[in-house]
């Protein structure tokens, strides 16, 4: 009896955390693609199921686990009968514990063993149950290479992974291991790879790109040689390769000639040294050019008491320092943090000198969260002696301060003209009165500071991984909107 042709697999992830967790899934995708699956739209047509979990926060695991909850409902009701993993930062730490939870979960892998994962999709297809791959690699060696979907203006490229920090309230180093660093040759190689593919901009990522390098030897003297930080030295030796190397070396190569925009995170103030902030001079005051004009610097509190029982080892004049050293190189970097409100100990004053931080550093943006003790760390043992109540309203205190100030930076770029790149059309097409579906369309982008940027074109072509200049006519304290001011001609622009 003959039969049909065999319906191709499909599979479906879904991501919680940090750009560290999209990467991880934009890997895991291209690998089950390698497999010959394809990406289902829904998780009812898959018949591999995976959720990418977060733990850095309270908040992100219950998000994770309760989505695992709603899967089990499609294993149920669905006729293809998928199998279903959890993987990140929520499998790495969790493991086998994840199936007393949810007996129905198939496989747990952690994250350094994503590139196993058509080796697990394939047992458990084949029978077995309760998988668990967790393992960290005990070498000291990293290597990879990146992975990317179809086409894509822009690509993350993992440079490192793992933190030495131990901050007190964190569970990296927990869920992602020590650190460990490709080198700069592996990295230019995997850049000028994508570049040739069509990438315009890369994000290269690690929990710490500032201490990139640490245990790779300098063999090729690349400059520079040794790194200095106000704060104190640590990071890299002389003698060792460094981040502000591997931005050089980038941006230098002929292979990458095409590559528009270099973007990183995250960082963190005791490795930001005073070699990278010169990375971010004009290019002919001998900085990196394609160096996108933005900076994330983790701080997480204004206050000094704090810091010290966070496990920072900075004080916050040593934050303002780089940061004024930091605008008077690059007077329109955009800028961005992490903040913990309700830390054990936090009192009125120390989040007042939370709010002053604001000020006087003048962010763009914020991402803000309410502290949650996370189990195994050394401030899961303080007392978390400031209420909920007391949590949320201090948090949204913060917001609303932010907000003030990123209202009136959005505000000062009203008139002038600046550089986007297009990332795809914009989710609400009713700019300008533009309705939703009809032409001319709505598309999105970011300027080199990282501000986002909708506009409207009339154009029937795709511009996703154009450069296009745009002049600002109006802004909220989230986005900048504008005129695209040469449409024409569009074969130069969209060639």
């Amino acid at each position: 009896m003959e039969t049909g042709p065999k319906r191709q697999e499909k599979y479906f992830i879904k991501t919680f955390g940090c750009q560290m967790n999209v990467a991880d899934s934009e890997r895991m995708a291209a690998l089950l693609s390698e497999r010959g699956m394809s990406e289902a739209a829904a998780p009812d047509e898959a018949s591999v199921i995976i959720l990418n979990g977060c733990s850095v926060r309270q908040k992100a695991v219950h998000k994770a686990l309760s989505s695992l909850g709603l899967m089990q409902e499609v294993k149920k009701n669905s006729a293809i009968k998928p199998v279903i993993g959890i993987g990140g930062c929520v499998g790495q730490l969790e493991k086998k514990k994840l199936f007393r939870k949810a007996p129905y979960l198939d496989f747990v892998f952690g994250t350094d063993t994503i590139d196993n994962l058509p080796e697990i999709v394939h047992r458990v297809q084949n029978g077995e149950r309760k998988v668990v791959y967790a393992d960290f690699d005990p070498s000291m060696n990293y290597s990879t290479e990146t992975k990317v979907q179809a086409y894509k203006a822009q690509a993350f490229v993992n440079i490192m992974k793992g933190c030495d920090k131990y901050c007190t309230y964190c569970i990296v180093p927990f869920t992602r291991g020590r650190e460990k660093s490709r080198t700069i040759d592996e990295v230019v190689n995997d850049v000028a790879r994508l570049v040739a593919s069509g990438v315009r901009e890369v994000t290269l990522l690690g929990q710490n790109v500032n201490s990139f390098g640490k245990g790779n030897e300098n063999v090729k003297r690349r400059e520079p040689i040794e790194l200095h930080n106000q704060i104190g030295k640590v990071g890299p030796r002389a003698g060792e390769e460094n981040f502000p190397q591997l931005l050089r070396a980038i941006d230098s190569d002929p292979r990458c000639a095409a590559l528009k925009r270099i973007r990183f995170t995250s960082s963190h103030p005791l490795d930001f040294s005073d070699e990278l902030i010169e990375c971010y001079a004009p290019a002919e005051k001998g900085g990196v050019a394609r160096l996108t004009a933005n900076l994330h610097l983790p701080v997480q509190s204004g206050s000094n008491q704090l810091l010290q029982k966070m496990g920072r080892h900075h004080q916050i004049e040593g934050y303002f320092a780089q940061m004024d050293r930091l605008r008077e190189i690059c007077p329109d970097v955009g800028l961005s943090t992490d903040l913990i409100v309700g830390f054990p100990g936090e009192t009125e004053e120390d989040f007042e000198q939370t709010l002053r931080l604001l000020d006087r550093v003048q962010y763009d943006s914020v991402y803000a969260f309410a502290y949650s003790p996370r189990p195994g760390t050394r401030a899961a043992k303080l007392a978390d002696d400031v209420s909920a109540k007391v949590k949320n309203e201090r948090l949204n205190r913060l917001l609303a301060h932010q907000l003030k100030i990123s209202e009136a930076l959005y505000a000062t770029r009203i008139g002038k003209v600046m550089e986007i790149l297009v990332e795809g059309e914009a989710k609400n097409q009713k700019m300008a009165g533009v309705p939703n579906g009809a032409a001319p369309r709505v598309w999105t982008g970011r300027t080199s500071c990282n501000r986002i940027v909708n506009f409207v074109s009339d154009s029937p072509r795709s511009l996703i991984g154009k450069i296009v200049d745009i002049k600002i006519t109006s802004s909220t304290p989230l986005s900048l909107q504008g005129e695209w001011i040469h449409p024409e001609p569009l074969a130069e622009v969209l060639s």
